[in-house]
């Protein structure tokens, strides 16, 4: 369902644009949010939903560690608590993708580009959407897939902003012709 975005009247392409600027920010903010959380490293990652409180609590096996005492006590994240991150994020972000989806299919790009940037999308939320679960309560590993959630879906909303943005805004005349 292409349609040519460069001809469409001033007030879609300003609705549009506004849209997708608004996107890009929430998505930076997003990024800021998990960077301040877990600098996008895996131990950090760990941290922040499995804690880093000690596994044993055999007293004698206690040993003084300053690097704890400064990064604080994390407590892990209660299933109740990664049921209430899931449930926002499990709405709106395939929302968001899919009216951003929508926005690029009006573009005319070939199709396998656009197959290629929705299924990379999808995976990036099932990676993202899955990976809090899979942290806390399979595996460490599972952070390197939560923090790749972060980079596939970056590389999606840069291509699903800058796509339209280019097509709306800078497309030549002379190529519409």
């Amino acid at each position: 369902m292409a349609r040519d975005l460069s001809k469409s009247p001033t007030s879609n392409k300003l609705s549009v644009t506004f849209f997708l600027l608004l996107m890009a920010y929430a998505f930076f903010v997003s990024c800021a949010n998990f960077y301040e959380r877990t600098n996008f490293t895996p131990r950090n990652t760990v941290r922040h939903y499995s804690g880093n409180e000690e596994k044993s609590n055999n007293d004698s096996n206690y040993k003084y560690n300053e690097s704890l005492l400064q990064e604080g006590f994390y407590f892990p994240k209660s299933y109740k608590e990664i049921v209430e991150i899931t449930h926002v994020h499990a709405f709106t972000i395939p929302l968001i993708i899919f009216v951003m989806s929508r926005i690029l299919s009006m573009t005319l790009i070939r199709d396998s580009i656009k197959i290629t940037i929705y299924s990379t999308a999808f995976a990036g939320i099932i990676m993202n959407l899955s990976g809090p679960w899979l942290v806390r309560f399979k595996s460490d590993v599972f952070s390197i897939s939560l923090i790749a959630s972060y980079f596939l879906l970056g590389i999606c909303f840069t291509a699903l902003i800058s796509i339209p943005m280019y097509e709306m805004w800078f497309k030549s005349k002379e190529e519409n012709m």
